[in-house]
């Protein structure tokens, strides 16, 4: 019965493909025996049949490309890389490395970012890598894209940060090629399509009504407004104000700014990419990109707070009653690798003193700690802390923490608690050098950062050598005379009518 079924079902879809494409009015369609015979000539391979190939637009379609070429190439022993010098300008930092198997990774990195932006145009600016990815690229719809890359690994994203633009990608072996011709085309020819552009506005005015309810992005704004004001131009809230500073024309321009002169970035290939492959596909889309003599640097666009100290509550409605505590230090800090490892083992002893604190006295652990020492845009460290907790025990766990702090910046460290944090940051960095993106590190932290990843005075050195005294010093210097804040979030008081 079942092959009665596949056979007349073969017969139906058949004659109906037949009806749809004869151009003839007298056409025939099939019987049961003629279909029969088909079927059994296909099996037999009289008749293969072979994927739909559509044999239209290419990516690179209606695109003239007048090829450059490498004007010099530069080993260095040191992180086994090689630099392009491409004859527009542009520079290419390469690594071969098969550490993951037919995997190649890219980056293009400028620096500039939103710092160079306009207050007005940053509400443009920030939705303007979701609308450039979702336009599509080249002559090319999103959906037509979606159609010619279909099967094909290479994938390509847009980012603006505080202080960058980028473009990374990545791709199989076989798909080089392809990522490379998005490369050209983000660079020549991007697209900007103003349907992507609406649908992106009213999923954003859909998305305000959402967040409104959320609790966890009410005391996100609620820490913008207590450290920086409520309107301040650079730390605006995301509410319809700002949705509505968000313009088509503006993305646009600013795309064209940000992403004008190619050699002004610094491109890095990572992979399983033998050279002799990577040579002729630099020459045709990298080197023939037009480029110009324009530099750009970052701006200090940083924004400071209200108060050096500020001490505030916040009452909201909670669906689940609780209070939310945030605590925070920021002071001048000279960057180094050292004070950034320190860092990193302050944020991994007071995350244990944390936890067995809210373990001990509320029964459960749900809290943060992060420190940090930042290179741009000012050099300082950071502290902050998070947690929550019932209302009775708040006052008594900020005491708690506060002295935790203290006690640290007093040299109150366990040898075996660091010894063991030291352990884990090796035993990380050995697993991290399996992999591909260890190697792109590598690079972009050499010709960006200036300092090599592969040396161990840079990391397994500095790991060893650090001490009790070393994070006791670190601690000391964040909280003197530093700025902070300590922001308690409580449950809105429900009112009896």
């Amino acid at each position: 019965m079942q092959n009665r079924f596949s056979i007349i079902s073969f017969l139906l879809i058949t004659n109906a493909l037949l009806s749809l494409f004869s151009v003839h009015s007298n056409a025939q369609t099939l019987n049961l025996n003629d279909s029969l015979e088909i079927n059994q000539s296909i099996k037999k391979g009289d008749y293969p049949l072979t994927p739909y190939v559509d044999i239209g637009k290419t990516l690179m379609s209606g695109i003239t490309i007048k090829e450059g070429h490498i004007i010099s190439e530069r080993m260095l022993q040191s992180i086994g890389s090689t630099t392009f010098t491409l004859s527009n300008g542009i520079k290419v930092h390469y690594k071969f490395t098969n550490k993951n198997k037919n995997d190649v990774q890219f980056k293009a990195i400028s620096y500039g970012g939103l710092s160079l932006v306009k207050d007005k145009d940053l509400p443009s600016a920030q939705f303007l890598a979701k609308i450039v990815s979702s336009s599509g690229l080249g002559d090319h719809s999103a959906i037509d894209l979606s159609r010619i890359l279909a099967g094909n690994t290479a994938r390509t994203e847009i980012h603006l940060s505080n202080i960058t633009e980028s473009i990374s990608g990545s791709s199989t072996m076989k798909d080089v090629e392809t990522l490379l011709q998005m490369i050209h085309l983000r660079f020549v020819k991007p697209r900007f399509d103003k349907e992507t552009y609406w649908v992106l506005i009213k999923d954003l005015n859909n998305h305000i009504t959402k967040r409104s309810y959320d609790i966890n992005e009410r005391i996100k704004d609620s820490i913008t407004v207590t450290l920086y004001g409520n309107r301040h131009p650079k730390r605006r809230l995301f509410n319809n104000d700002f949705v509505k500073d968000v313009y088509f024309e503006k993305i646009k321009t600013l795309y064209t700014e940000r992403f004008n002169n190619a050699a002004d970035f610094e491109f890095f290939i990572v992979g399983d990419l033998q050279k002799r492959m990577l040579r002729p596909l630099l020459e045709k889309y990298i080197a023939s990109i037009s480029t110009n003599d324009t530099k750009e640097t970052w701006q200090d666009n940083s924004v400071p707070w209200l108060q050096d100290t500020i001490i505030k509550d916040i009452f909201l409605t909670m669906k689940d009653p609780k209070n939310e505590v945030r605590i925070g230090y920021k002071n001048i800090m000279s960057y180094s690798l050292k004070n950034v490892l320190i860092a990193g083992v302050l944020s991994d002893i007071l995350e244990l003193r944390l936890t067995e604190i809210l373990q001990e006295q509320v029964g459960s652990y749900i809290g943060s700690v992060k420190a940090s020492v930042q290179k741009r845009l000012i050099e300082q460290a950071n502290l902050q802390v998070a947690f929550d907790c019932n209302s009775d025990k708040v006052e008594q766990l900020v005491t708690m923490i506060h002295q935790e702090i203290k006690n640290i910046a007093k040299g109150a460290i366990s040898q075996t608690d660091l010894d063991k944090i030291k352990s884990n940051y090796l035993k990380e960095r050995k697993q991290e050098q399996d992999y591909n993106n260890y190697d792109m590190h590598v690079l972009t932290n050499y010709f960006l950062e200036g300092y090599n990843m592969n040396d161990p005075k840079n990391f397994e050195d500095l790991v060893n050598t650090i001490t009790i005294k070393n994070i006791e010093l670190f601690t000391e210097t964040l909280i003197k005379d530093s700025k902070s804040y300590k922001i308690i979030f409580n449950p809105r008081p429900i009112v009896k009518k």
